[in-house]
């Protein structure tokens, strides 16, 4: 099972491609929304805003006040 963390944004989640933005925007097409947490978009560290390639940049703004989501294999 994933855990995912509490501060992830990702690519999807800002570039206008969330399926919650989409189904606000474009109710004619049929998307429906989904909690952050059922998106299939979560990339985890790979692709959020706050990883900087090697460590979590929000992590240390918040001081271990989070939770770094990863997946085990």
């Amino acid at each position: 099972m994933c855990e995912r963390c509490k501060n992830y944004v990702g690519v999807t989640c800002v570039n206008g491609t969330c399926p919650n933005a989409l189904a606000e925007e474009y109710p004619e097409y049929g998307y429906e929304k989904v909690s952050c947490e059922e998106c299939g978009f979560y990339k985890g560290c790979n692709d959020c805003i706050f990883f900087d390639g090697l460590s979590c940049e929000i992590e240390e703004k918040l001081a271990g006040d989070f939770y770094k989501g990863e997946c085990e294999e």
